[in-house]
């Protein structure tokens, strides 16, 4: 090939190569407008004429590989048996060169597959060396040594396969391929032929250099070779490690050899599809009609005649696989209840659900729907779909049977049948996770040919897990009991969607607000300040269902402005419900606290309060003075001995100077109170003495009023109410 060529040579060779104009332009005008604008090196040209020339290596990547192997495939095509043989160097004899090779493709069966791709590239590597020396006129060993170096830069266009096997090569290793593979045929070119037995190698040799290996193949299944060296380096050294090519064929060779555990490890679900074991039958415990149904949603987005995404979800019955189909603007837990209303109406109430663990189906709105209907919910694990597989079959059988009908239906024009055959691929797209799949179907037409199809086609299809028979002869066949729901609007009520925090409200004075509108009813007069569960309904904006806390049902609310009932007519009726209510738990509360003569209490919590205080064990008090005016008189009429006579007292007063009398003839010994216990049972003892009119000192009432206002005495005082006389003996 010719590594310089003038703009126009460029073209030529472009366009015989059918280079693509979006990566280079076949004109000359193209040529020098690119190497202009992507500043291309470049030479005078000495040919007649003048001009300039470029090099290969200044085209894009993309053109200079198509161009190298386009003419590198001419030129094979071109050459002569004798030539390639001269190349080669081959001089043994033919005969035994044959036999030789024949003896080795029979070893190379019986490699291993990471091996037989490695043979077979070191071959192509081989047929590409000699091409090029043949082209290029070159020597066997100068032209060897040529080829190994533009090979290993890149520059010798092979195929991608080839190219990843051996990334790079020497002249030395080619040389050798050559010799294996004409001594031994493909065989030779294996990596470990005559020289490596199972397990001797430089890493089966190594247990933990291998434990290492297998450990990365683990935690980092898609890591490259390259940065499974690095992890070798960090971990054994440079000087202790295989080199990159070993590394490599033991990483293919074990991937092929253990090729279920790869698909484990990296795609769980790939391997479960491929290989893990399907023990007996999924349905082999189904024994009646409505034991068991699955629930499950097409993962596509289906863009419908409106712009709008759909969803498809679908339910089916396991024992007789009859199934319901519901086209919906999204998988949400409304749309789930709407699909199970439709099965419950049709089909009767079934024993257990099961699903997978999607937010729409676990959601609390679906499992209080199952709570009322008294359902066993049987949620798949994550990444198991498996434990559902007569829904995922239905709704593939479906994917499949839709495609069928759209390819029957040829159209009236020319654009349908294009639409058409655009949606040809639907059936592997539909059940897909994020696809987008277009058609020209309305929701409602789709729907329509939903419910065509589950109850025309598809229940009258013999079914294999159904020995033959049809869901329809299943169901037909059925002579047990069935479980039904006679009553529909109670069915609607327990379907209804329920407003956002679980539908949980606080009846307030002016009713029950949700999304800013007010819901009233006469029946909540009275329960002003309680909670209630809160029910939509469906059929109706301006309605709700109010139930209480435990889920008793209390009334339909209205909202006047959603349904025309006037809001003044609704408050008074609401209004005269409360009065009555209050009124009646008025007198029923005052006939109690008349039966528990609570009027008395204050005097009853004194008394109580009064008697602990007695049996409390008192501190000694502070010794003071009690002076007063009239005892300051009276002192000084004793001590000139012109005492006024004594006037009557009454028999409080003699009480009072009784006491005062023995505290002054026995005055109590000084005390320090050092602990937060004993300043407030001093505390308590002075207010309980204020409380039951006994005498105390300014000093000690001031001192008290003080202590109350510490924070340590406030907190004792709540535990005291709390706990009582512990507190003091704490």
């Amino acid at each position: 090939m010719r590594e310089w060529r003038s703009a126009a040579e460029w073209a030529e060779a472009a366009k015989a190569a059918g280079v693509p104009a979006a990566i280079m332009t076949c004109t000359k005008r193209g040529v020098n407008a690119l190497a202009e604008r992507n500043d291309w090196t470049f030479r005078p040209r000495s040919g007649r004429g003048g001009g300039v020339e470029y090099p290969l290596s200044a085209l894009p990547e993309e053109a200079r590989l198509l161009i190298s192997r386009h003419e590198l495939a001419e030129a094979c095509a071109a050459g002569h048996a004798e030539g390639m043989r001269a190349a080669l160097g081959e001089a043994m004899d033919a005969r035994a060169t044959l036999a030789a090779r024949t003896a080795g493709l029979a070893e190379f069966m019986r490699l291993s597959p990471g091996q037989q791709r490695e043979a077979e590239a070191k071959a192509a590597a081989i047929d590409s060396c000699a091409g090029y020396i043949r082209l290029h006129g070159l020597p066997l060993k100068r032209g060897t040594d040529i080829f190994a170096r533009e090979y290993s830069a890149g520059r010798i266009p092979v195929e991608d396969w080839v190219r990843a096997e051996i990334p790079a090569c020497c002249r030395a290793s080619v040389e050798n391929w050559r010799r294996e593979l004409a001594r031994h045929g493909l065989a030779g070119l294996a990596a470990k032929y005559g020289q490596h037995r199972k397990g001797t190698g430089r890493i089966d040799s190594n247990p933990e250099m291998k434990q290492f290996l297998l450990g990365m193949l683990l935690d980092h299944p898609h890591a490259g070779a390259g940065l499974v060296m690095k992890g070798l380096r960090a971990r054994f050294g440079e000087d202790s490690i295989p080199n990159l090519r070993t590394v490599q064929r033991f990483l293919q060779s074990w991937k092929d050899e253990n090729k279920q555990l790869l698909a484990a490890v990296t795609n769980p679900d790939s391997w479960r599809s491929r290989y893990q074991a399907a023990g007996g039958d999924a349905d082999a415990m189904i024994q009646r009609i409505n034991q068991r149904w699955e629930l499950d949603s097409t993962k596509a987005d289906l863009l419908l005649a409106d712009g709008l995404r759909h969803v498809i979800v679908g339910v089916i019955d396991v024992y007789t696989r009859r199934m319901r189909l519901l086209v919906s603007r999204s998988s949400s837990a409304a749309a789930v209840a709407a699909v199970l209303r439709r099965a419950l109406l049709a089909w009767g109430v079934p024993e257990q659900i099961g699903t997978d663990n999607g937010s729409d189906y676990v959601s609390q709105h679906i499992k209080r729907v199952a709570w009322g209907l008294a359902i066993e919910r049987d949620v798949a694990p994550p990444f198991t779909p498996e434990h559902k597989p007569f829904i995922e079959r239905g709704l593939g059988t479906f994917s499949h049977d839709l495609v069928e009908l759209c390819a029957g239906y040829i159209g009236h024009s020319v654009a349908e049948r294009k639409d058409i055959e655009a949606r040809r691929s639907f059936a592997q797209r539909l059940m897909r996770q994020g696809e987008k799949v277009e058609m020209r179907m309305t929701a409602d037409e789709l729907q329509h040919f939903c419910d065509q199809w589950t109850d025309n086609i598809y229940a009258h299809a013999p079914h294999s897990g159904l020995k033959g028979k049809t869901p329809f002869e299943m169901e037909r066949s059925w002579t047990g009991a069935v479980a039904t729901i006679s009553d529909e609007r109670a069915l609607d009520v327990l379907l209804a969607e329920a407003p956002g925090d679980g539908g949980f409200r606080t009846i307030t004075k002016k009713g029950i607000r949700i999304d800013n509108a007010l819901f009233e009813a006469p029946e909540m007069g009275g329960l002003e300040g309680s909670r209630a569960q809160v029910r939509l309904d469906e059929a109706d904006i301006g309605r709700i269902y109010v139930f209480d806390e435990d889920g008793a049902y209390i009334c339909t609310a209205e909202c006047p402005e959603r349904t025309g009932i006037s809001r003044q007519e609704l408050a008074a009726k609401r209004k005269a419900v409360q009065k009555k209510a209050i009124a009646e738990e008025k007198a029923a509360l005052k006939a109690a606290a008349k039966a528990a003569g609570t009027k008395d209490i204050v005097r009853e919590i004194l008394q109580d309060r009064a008697e602990s205080a007695g049996k409390l064990a008192r501190l000694p008090h502070r010794a003071t003075e009690h002076a007063t005016p009239a005892l300051a008189e009276a002192s000084k009429a004793a001590r000139h001995g012109k005492a006024p006579e004594a006037k009557p007292i009454s028999a409080a007063e003699q009480v009072r100077l009784q006491r005062l009398e023995a505290e002054i003839a026995t005055p109590a010994p000084i005390i320090t109170l050092q602990s937060p216990e004993e300043r407030f049972a001093r505390v308590l003892d002075i207010e309980t003495r204020l409380a039951s009119d006994q005498d105390v000192s300014d000093e000690d009432r001031r001192w008290a009023e003080r202590q109350a206002r510490l924070p340590d005495i406030r907190s004792r005082r709540k535990l005291y109410e709390d706990f009582g006389d512990a507190v003091l003996t704490a």
